[in-house]
This record gives structure tokens, sequence and C-alpha cells, in this order.
């Protein structure tokens, strides 16, 4: 008969083999993606010319113009694909502008003044004092990713009756290793003569590129990522949430300090708030480095309180406050944009074996019994969500309203909403996406 001391090892070696297998299985199937991808809805996109290899791209709403950070070199560095040369990173990339008013019209690169060095842009964010009225100057925040260094944060001023690209400073921390999105936060905390914003950046990795551990990290899809938060008056910046799954977007909601990120190879979209847990713990004595006066500040507390399981590699994503709407960019198979990174790596001009398709979601609230996950109430039941709400809520479901098997446009990189338009960036085509998604269009 065997003995305890067997039986418990077996169980314990059982158990940690069932605890391996199950999330390689499920990373399997979302890296994989469906059988087949289908084509519907890109009679609402049309394809503006311009820029090429573009990281990120946002929308200042109240001027309706698009920022695209796009680069030359991104096929030679493109991280989240674990694809990557430094040696072949020689030209810079720059900042684009569309004119969301004038559909159609070709892109227009832009070029800094008064800033020397290398640029290469990856996330971009708009100061929230730049989203009032009609503003006569744009504050926006690049992340610059120059190769084998820590990348940083360049503040630039951009003026549109001159449609003039100027910068201002840089901002570095260490806590930025492996930074590629950014958001502007809407807290007090704004540099006083500057108007440079409090901000959260991903980290996309849990390593940089010359630790021995993202190896490891890239072979097991370890949720080793993080987010930081700078504070603006303080000049300092912190780690606020770890164990993240290569978070390859972030945008403000609706609240202060609180975002939605997408958590690309954990297959969700995840809504964090921050909270004040422990005074002792997030507060802080520091010297502001505007008026040089005594300040407390308050590091954020963030509690993930939404995860919404999209079931797919999701890289873009954005939320659009005045109208409540949350979208989001997939990639219809990974394993097939992986195989594309790798093609353009040795010749980025050429053309690819393979397509990387996408699909552009809309998230919408359905009224569901509480502990249930269905996108509808049963046929039967009629209520009133906001006359029972122990018992009912409104909860999420991303729909895709746009699919493509990437034979005309792929390899998707990020997304932006305004206005019932959206704008989609690439990788590796050449151009980018303006798409109506208002029920109109369909």
């Amino acid at each position: 008969m065997p003995s305890f001391t067997f039986v418990a090892l077996s169980a314990a070696v059982a158990l940690v083999g069932i605890a391996v297998y199950l999330p390689m299985q499920r990373s399997t199937t979302l890296f994989e993606g469906p059988a087949v991808v289908e084509n519907f809805g890109m009679d609402r996109c049309q394809k503006v010319t311009g820029p090429s290899f573009c990281d990120d791209v946002r929308i200042q709403r109240n001027l309706q113009l698009g920022f695209l950070a796009c680069d030359p070199s991104l096929p030679y560095r493109n991280f989240a694909a674990s694809v990557y040369d430094e040696a072949k990173i020689k030209e810079d990339g720059a900042l684009w502008v569309y004119d969301l008013k004038k559909p159609g019209t070709p892109a227009e690169k832009l070029t800094i003044k008064n800033f020397e060095g290398p640029f290469h842009p990856s996330g971009i964010t708009f100061a929230p004092t730049s989203e009032d009225g009609t503003p006569a100057r744009i504050v926006i925040l690049v992340v610059n990713h120059v190769p084998l260094e820590v990348p940083r944060v360049e503040v630039l001023y951009y003026y549109p009756a001159r449609k003039s690209l100027v910068y201002k400073k840089t901002i570095s921390s260490e806590h930025f290793f492996a930074a590629n999105k950014i958001a502007a936060s809407a807290s007090p905390m704004v540099h006083q003569y500057d108007d440079t914003p409090s901000f959260f950046v991903t980290n996309d990795h849990g390593y940089n590129l010359t630790n021995w551990k993202r190896e490891y990290e890239e072979k097991f899809n370890l949720p080793a990522s993080s987010i930081v938060y700078y504070n603006a008056r303080a000049n300092l910046a912190q780690e606020v949430a770890w164990r993240l799954q290569m978070p390859t977007a972030i945008v403000p909601y609706q609240q202060v300090d609180s975002i939605w990120i997408a958590q690309a190879k954990a297959g969700t979209v995840d809504n964090f708030n921050s909270h004040m847990l422990a005074a002792e713990h997030q507060e802080q004595r520091v010297l502001s480095v505007d008026t040089r006066q005594p300040l407390t500040i308050a590091w954020p507390g963030m509690l993930n309180e939404e995860i919404l399981h999209t079931k797919s590699v999701t890289v873009g994503l954005d939320y659009e406050i005045d109208t409540d709407t949350i979208v989001t960019l997939s990639h219809a198979k990974w394993n097939d944009f992986v195989h594309v990174a790798k093609e353009k790596l040795n010749n980025k001009d050429g053309e690819t074996s393979k397509n990387a398709g996408f699909v552009i979601s809309r998230g919408n609230k359905y009224p569901v019994r509480v502990g249930e996950t269905r996108p509808k109430p049963r046929k039967d039941i009629v209520f009133d969500v906001n006359e029972t709400p122990r018992r009912y809520k409104y909860k999420i479901f991303i729909e895709p309203i746009i699919s493509h098997d990437g034979s005309e446009f792929g390899s998707p990189s990020a997304i932006a909403v305004s206005q019932g338009r959206v704008l989609v960036s690439s990788h590796y085509s050449e151009g980018f996406l303006d798409c109506n998604i208002t029920e109109e269009a369909k």
C-alpha cells in the first residue's frame, strides 16, 4: 500500500502540473486565435496616407486632431512581439497630425523645435488642461524609447494656429525601464509653471532588455509587468500596480487617477481605480519642484474593480468620457503578427508570407442579474435596474464591429475614439484607418 508521503508527493506533483498546463493551454488558445478571420465592417473605414510604422494614436477631442507616433525603425524594436535588433536602428521617428474635420486628407509630419537627441516615439497623451475649450497650446507627453537606454518622457507644446511643435523638457526615472504607453491624470498635481500633468506609464515587461530575466518572462508569459505613476509637482515616480501580463494600452477613466488598461497576454481589459488604503504608506512629504514649498502628495492605491475578458490579444484601447464609449483593438491571430514581425525584422520593406488581421470592438452595457454573465436578461424578466440595484447591475460586454484578415490593412498597434470616429494605427501597414462606428454607419 502506498505510503502517505508518496501519495502526498504525487498529489503535489499533479497540482503543479495542472497549474503549469492550464495557463499554457489558455495562452496557446489566445495566441492562435480563431481558425478563420471574418471580414466585415471595413466599408466603414477609409485608409489615410502619410505615416508608416506607427506605435500609437491619440485624438485631441476639442480640436478634433489626431496625433500619431511613428518611427521607421519600429520593425527593429517591436517589444510587444519580442522581436528587436537595437543595432539596426538608424533613423529617428516623428509625430504626425491629422485633422478629423477634413476626412481623408493626408496627415502632416511635425518637426520638433529646440529638440536635440534621438527621438523614437511610442505612447502619446495630452494634459487635461489641453482638453478645455479650444486651447491655443496643447501639452503633449510622449514616451521616447531610445535604443539600449531607459525610456524617458518628452514634454512638448503644440500650437494649432501655426502647426508648430516645440520641445519643453524631458522627464526621466529608473521606474520607466520598459515604458510603452502613457496616460495623463486629471489629478490637481500639475506643475504650476509649465502645465505638465501627473501621469501613468505602462511597463510592457517586468525587465528591461539587458536583464537576463527578460528571456524567461517572454518564454513563459510571466505576469511581471507594472504601472508607474509620476507626480508632476514632486518630480517623483513610483510603481503602483504589479504582476500584469504585458499591458499595451492605458487611458484615463472618469474618476481622478483611474484608468483602463489592456493586458495583451492576459486577454483582458481592466479598470483600475485609486483609493486611499493606508495614509501612512501612500502619503509623502516632499518639496515641490515648481514653488519650492513643502507639499504632501499621495500615491494612488490602485484596485482592479472590473475585468472584461476579451479572449483576444488586445493591443489598443480608448475611452471617451463624454459619451461613455470604450473601444478596443485586437489582433485576430497573435501568432500571425509575431510571424510578420520576424519577417519584417529581416526585411522591413519586403512582402510578408502571412497577414496580421485585426478586430475593432465596442463596449456595450447590458443589465444582468448579479452573479450572472448573460449579456441580456431573460426574455420573461421585466425590471428596472435602477430600482433593484441589489439584484441587477449593468455590465460591459466587448462586441466586435469591424474585423479584417489583414490583406488590405493589418498589424494594428493602437486605436483612438472621438464622436463616433476611430483612428487605427499599424506597426507595419502604410498609413492608418479612419472609421465611422456610429449606428447610422451600419
